[in-house]
């Protein structure tokens, strides 16, 4: 029987990565239908570890932070150690809130609570042992042909735009005849996770320990359980995966008490797909790009990747903007993913050269500020929908503690909403914009801040801005690092533009106008 309904968004996959991207595009007011292959019960798997603070900020933007966080464990960064536990490299890790910079966290107990969300979330259907057999799409919808896991009771479920997340064996660039730009580097882990009885000593920071029989990372997930990931040569890995191996490898590492709640091997390879964005197709996470876990930061990715085209999708369901929006999503994304398999590429080359053993022959008399850089991670844009100006636009906003006219504490993330913002320091945006770009503002969507500094009056004009108190000078201080009294900043939280006056905003306005497509009739 055909199901007449047509869906804003059908997800294929319902993992961490479908669960929230399906949670995203609701909160923009959108109606989401997801197949899974699975029973829910079923892909309650322990595959990711890690997520950092960009990410906390999308669930605090989902209203969801407070319910999620009791599942997480907060980490400073990644440190290299030896066996003996001496520090040979720490990694701090930059972040945009008060949330930690990560967070190290058990799957299954994270996604229970990401699926209890999705259930109660009246825009989002769920088609759990289902899966896709075929799609058809034509510049109006993506026609999607599903069935029972196993069987051949075919239906077929209509959607405007179809979003492939079903991970690192998806056959999508196979189906719609994309090309894969590969790295040639392949590799495997084997993951295992733990339970304790008993109280596990804690420390803020995921530490990979290099010269253990096997390169092994070791994350914090509470404080009872453990994640270790041991970097095993190929050849071995499935060997090694056998449950009395893995006890071995266990006790060498002093965990004898360890509960082993799972243990599966990981493999990966290095990939991005030459095109994630097709007429009515769109695909994130693993099933658009592949990057060694080293860093722990493939979830996290994947989320940035639905965060980053969820708001245009908004303004194009709402025939605000035309789909040509939806070509910058791969090139605003690609860059920042570029760099992280860069980054992870280099971690491993790091272990098979000479510097660690350096490192550590001289720990006794190096200072311990030269073993400690800085790690970013973070979702920086070049190029897109963001200014043509050499200054930090296209970075995250800083999400700063502010006084809200309720005079209640809250972060300036919760309460930016889901359009664009203006926020000016001590002076109401409004007073500062033209008609005409006032106008353009209201029509595609815009909340506007007017804050006011540490050690002023709180001002309360009510003129159609909302008024923030900068209590700890965050605001004011990171206005004047990047030279401005006016920010831009869009649906994602991404800076468009820093402007310095009332001609730099009002410029800075007519350049994003010209950057958001308009919507023609005639394209639909």
């Amino acid at each position: 029987m055909k199901n007449e309904t047509v869906y804003d968004v059908l997800i294929v996959g319902y993992s961490m990565l479908g669960n929230v991207a399906a949670l995203i595009l609701a909160n923009y007011g959108m109606s989401v239908a997801v197949v899974e292959k699975k029973q829910l019960s079923d892909i309650l798997l322990s595959k990711s570890a890690r997520i950092d603070d960009e990410v906390m900020m999308i669930f605090e933007h989902l209203g969801i932070a407070e319910d999620v966080l009791p599942t997480l464990f907060p980490l400073k960064g990644t440190q290299i150690v030896d066996s003996d536990n001496r520090l040979l490299l720490q990694f701090n890790q930059k972040h945009h809130s008060d949330f930690a910079p990560l967070y190290g966290f058990y799957q299954p107990d994270l996604q229970r609570v990401l699926q209890a969300k999705a259930a109660l979330n009246k825009n989002i259907t769920v088609f759990a042992g289902s899966e896709v057999e075929t799609f058809e799409q034509d510049k109006e919808k993506v026609e999607v042909f599903i069935s029972s896991t196993g069987k051949k009771n075919y239906t077929s479920v209509s959607a405007s735009f179809l979003l492939v997340c079903n991970g690192q064996f998806s056959n999508i660039a196979d189906y719609v005849d994309v090309d894969i730009e590969d790295f040639g580097f392949r590799s495997s882990v084997l993951c295992v996770d733990t339970f304790s009885d008993k109280k596990i000593p804690l420390h803020n920071y995921a530490q990979t320990i290099y010269n253990a029989e096997f390169p092994v990372t070791r994350i914090i997930n509470d404080s009872n359980h453990q994640r270790f990931e041991f970097q095993i040569g190929e050849e071995y890995i499935h060997e090694e995966a056998t449950s009395g191996r893995v006890r071995k490898l266990l006790d060498e590492l002093g965990s004898e008490d360890l509960n082993i709640e799972s243990a599966f091997v990981y493999s990966f390879e290095s990939r991005i797909l030459d095109n994630w964005y097709l007429d009515k197709v769109l695909i994130a996470g693993d099933a658009a790009h592949i990057m060694p876990p080293y860093l722990g930061m493939g979830l996290a990715a994947g989320i940035k990747d639905v965060y980053n085209f969820a708001w245009k999708l908004r303004l194009v369901n709402d025939k605000v903007v035309s789909e040509k929006v939806l070509d910058t999503y791969q090139k605003e994304r690609a860059p920042n993913v570029r760099h992280l398999i860069q980054l992870n590429l280099w971690i491993k080359r790091l272990f098979k050269s000479s510097k660690l053993r350096w490192i550590k022959g001289l720990i006794p008399v190096l200072p311990k500020w030269l073993l400690k850089r800085t790690l970013s991670t973070s979702n920086t844009i070049k190029s897109g929908i963001v200014a043509n100006k050499l200054s930090a636009a296209g970075i995250p906003i800083l999400s700063a503690s502010v006084i809200n006219h309720k005079g209640t504490s809250v972060s300036l993330n919760s309460i930016l909403g889901n359009k664009f913002a203006v926020i000016a320091m001590n002076k109401n945006p409004i007073d500062s914009l033209k008609p005409d770009q006032i106008e353009f503002l209201a029509d595609i969507g815009c909340n506007f801040f007017q804050v006011t500094p540490e050690k002023n009056k709180f001002v309360m004009d009510n003129r159609f801005a909302l008024n923030i108190y900068d209590k700890k000078s965050q605001l004011y201080k990171f206005f004047k690092s990047n030279k401005a009294n006016f920010v831009i900043v869009r649906p994602d939280r991404i800076v468009y533009d820093f402007c310095r006056d009332q001609d730099s905003l009002n410029k800075s306005v007519i350049d994003l106008q010209t950057k958001l497509p308009a919507f023609e009739e005639s394209n639909y």
